[in-house]
């Protein structure tokens, strides 16, 4: 593994911050789940449950390289206000397990949020809950600026869906999220300051409770099929520039890539890999369990 990552919870409890929560919206239909009965999502605008997506920080001892909620890519740069852009392509993945109770499984980029507090972000959210053998399955389309809470976005999603999530910094300290799915687009715009340090595209487990305090207050990741993202690219061209982009795994002047893989509570047992990146290295593959995926294109 190239880097590290822990979420504030683990070794470091006592450091811990309360980001916030949000309210889940269901959005979409529910996929095929083998071996249960199918239930149709709940309507639209219907909280389900809280979570909080937590920032990533460092490794513990027990598994270098890896981390309680995240698994993907970061880069890292030495100095803030570094990076100002990032965007990936990604199917949204299937849930192809139906363990009883709720499991959370979401997909996003972001600047910010290694190492720090400050995290801007835009993604997709998959949840499954499981009772007397009948599975849900539902989907949100969703903004954050870390401490805020959650924000959904009116972008229908279902599984298989192909889309394309971009943060962007327009102007100084104006930031825009947007999701497209095919010819749907949703998007905000919000004055944020943050520090553009790190920029990243990762496959998380958040947090089911405030304050997430301790390290079984993470969600159960839900089992999904291979999440790819790519292509992908960062930009560290001046706000309200047009975006001179480079590769998403790229050598990025002033950056270091760091690889995540994501662990259970007990810190050592591996339940999310990233793959090497591809030829281009504008993509990569997560896949559940502690086997590393081929590199997409291999």
């Amino acid at each position: 593994m190239k880097g590290c990552s822990l979420s504030r919870v683990g070794v470091w409890l006592g450091a811990v911050t309360v980001l916030g929560s949000s309210v889940l919206v269901a959005e979409g239909r529910a996929p095929a789940v083998a071996g249960t009965a199918q239930v149709a999502a709940s309507a639209r605008n219907a909280p389900l449950l809280r979570v909080v997506h937590q920032p990533g920080s460092k490794a513990t001892s027990l598994c270098p390289g890896c981390s309680y909620n995240w698994a993907g890519y970061a880069q890292v740069a030495s100095h803030r206000h570094t990076f100002t852009e990032v965007t990936a392509t990604f199917v949204v993945p299937t849930v192809t397990s139906s363990i009883a109770g709720t499991q959370v499984a979401a997909d996003w980029v972001g600047i910010g949020g290694y190492g720090d507090g400050s995290l801007v972000q835009a993604g997709i959210q998959s949840v499954a809950t499981t009772v007397d053998n009948e599975t849900n399955v539902s989907y949100e389309a969703w903004t954050e600026i870390l401490p805020q809470a959650e924000k959904s976005l009116s972008v229908p999603v279902s599984a298989g869906d192909s889309v394309t999530v971009t943060v962007q910094e327009v102007s100084k300290n104006r930031w825009l999220m947007q999701i497209q799915d095919g010819s749907q687009v949703g998007s905000r715009t919000v004055t944020y300051h943050a520090r553009g340090a790190s920029a990243e595209a990762i496959h998380e487990r958040p947090c089911m409770a405030s304050p997430c305090s301790e390290v079984n207050h993470l969600a159960s990741l839900a089992q999904t099929s291979n999440v790819t993202f790519g292509p992908g690219s960062v930009s560290e061209t001046a706000p309200g520039l047009p975006p001179e982009t480079e590769p998403l795994l790229g050598d990025v002047s002033g950056a270091a890539l760091h690889d995540l893989s994501m662990v259970a509570d007990d810190g050592i047992t591996v339940i999310a890999t990233p793959s090497a990146p591809d030829a281009a290295q504008d993509a990569f593959t997560v896949a559940d369990g502690a086997a590393t995926p081929p590199a997409p294109g291999m």
